[in-house]
């Protein structure tokens, strides 16, 4: 009797152990927890779903009634399941479009819309129970988008959004946190090619405004796509799970807590709630899901450390305020410069309309054509267009012309006390002989 009672001692932990562990037929089996039912659930079967009950520590089998248009095993490769506390269970096609929502032991079609198939891979989350995407690719390219699903409306709309936004990217994380959506970690897409996304951006959801905090720490720049279950949303706990670590982030500090793994890929996912952490395992190319409490956490050697690299946040805000400064002052200097080029200008058009007061309007007017022409030269026909405006005779226009530059020939002779043969100097066409050029005195054009 003694030895039988030692040996059930010793047994005790596998037999709880065994209670707690949920082996799973699909390795891509959904695991959330409903705060509208108070429990983790996992749907690993089309006809039932367990559910975590705590207080006898064991999984219990459950009627499940799935009203989808697809079967099994499509419904877990191509939909993400989100939850959060005071919202229901939805499940997003990784595209965009179709939205299912669990209501009771029922899981059936919500929206009106379709399968967009424009944002896969994109980060899933919700934001006062609505789902949300960014980013994600689709009809051929990246995305740096949100898009919205309206609960009410059953519809998909985008964010609209202010200033610069992030690069369009993939596979990365998106944290909510009192209305600010931190991003970060993941591919960002240029010109075509993927690079690692290693900046930290915040959307503000009342301004609607993007802001780049700084560069993310290295210490938790990840390979989150790498996972096989990244179409996954994030817990109250804010974790995430990486090949070599898990990360708690901790946005109100701006500080992380990482845990580094001793073997890659143990776990696919974790989620924890108040005491509670449900762990998605990976075990010899086996999963398995397993409950256990805050004690998990012990286990593990943990490192502390801020978020965004250390002044990295001031720097940037230091080199915004500066960048905008220079950019004021640079427009302040232009408004200075033209309106003193301005100024300047109708000061000398005064001058020149009190020097040149006793000429007429037509040979002022061909003052300065010819000040216009300088380089090139006028051609004397041209001067017809100043004379001929009621379309007299050839001999009449010629006299008038001749008229026109003989008096202005005297009036500028006058003025500025030269001969009156150094006003005009004319020169034969280039490549018309026949034509003459007339040009201006150098020494008047630098006085007008």
């Amino acid at each position: 009797m003694k030895r039988f009672t030692y040996l059930l001692l010793l047994l005790s932990p596998f037999f709880t152990f065994a209670q707690k562990r949920l082996d799973l037929v699909h390795t891509n089996a959904f695991a959330f927890y409903d705060y509208q039912e108070k429990t983790f659930c996992v749907l690993d079967d089309s006809t039932f779903i367990w559910k975590y009950n705590a207080r006898k520590e064991e999984w219990e089998k459950s009627p499940i009634e799935l009203q989808i248009d697809s079967n099994l095993t499509f419904f877990l490769n191509e939909f993400v399941p989100l939850f959060e506390k005071s919202s229901s269970v939805y499940f997003v096609h990784a595209g965009c479009g179709v939205v299912y929502k669990k209501t009771g032991n029922k899981i059936v079609r919500h929206d009106h819309s379709f399968y967009h198939r424009n944002q896969f891979n994109g980060a899933y989350f919700l934001d006062k129970g609505e789902p949300h995407i960014f980013g994600g690719y689709g009809l051929f390219s990246c995305k740096n988008i949100i898009t919205r699903y309206d609960i009410n409306e059953r519809e998909w709309y985008g964010v609209q959004s202010i200033g610069l936004n992030p690069p369009a990217g993939i596979y990365n994380i998106v944290q909510n946190y009192k209305g600010s959506y931190f991003l970060f970690d993941g591919l960002k897409e240029v010109n075509g090619v993927n690079y690692t996304m290693q900046n930290v951006w915040k959307f503000d959801s009342r301004t609607k405004q993007w802001s780049m905090l700084g560069r993310l720490n290295p210490e938790i720049l990840g390979s989150y796509f790498q996972n096989n279950l990244v179409n996954r949303s994030f817990s109250e706990g804010y974790i995430a799970v990486f090949d070599d670590k898990i990360v708690k982030y901790n946005f109100k500090n701006m500080r992380f807590k990482k845990y580094p793994l001793k073997s890659i890929r143990t776990y696919a996912q974790i989620i924890q709630v108040g005491n509670q952490v449900l762990l998605f395992r990976n075990v010899s190319n086996k999963r398995y899901i397993e409950v256990t409490d805050n004690n998990f956490w012990n286990k593990f050697s943990s490192e502390y450390g801020s978020i965004v690299l250390k002044g990295n946040i001031e720097s940037t805000v230091f080199f915004r305020f500066l960048l905008v400064l220079v950019l004021v002052l640079l427009v302040l200097f232009l408004f200075y410069q033209i309106r003193k080029h301005r100024k300047k200008k109708n000061l000398k058009n005064k001058l020149i309309d009190l020097v040149f007061l006793d000429f007429s309007p037509t040979e002022k007017e061909l003052l300065r054509i010819m000040k216009e022409r300088s380089f090139n030269g006028l051609e004397i026909s041209s001067i017809n267009d100043l004379v001929g405006h009621d379309q007299p005779s050839i001999d009449t226009l010629k006299k008038r012309r001749e008229l026109l530059l003989k008096d202005l020939r005297i009036k500028l002779a006058a003025k500025f006390n030269i001969p009156q043969e150094y006003v005009f100097i004319e020169q034969r066409m280039e490549t018309d002989k026949r034509m003459k050029l007339l040009f201006l005195n150098e020494s008047i054009l630098n006085k007008i």
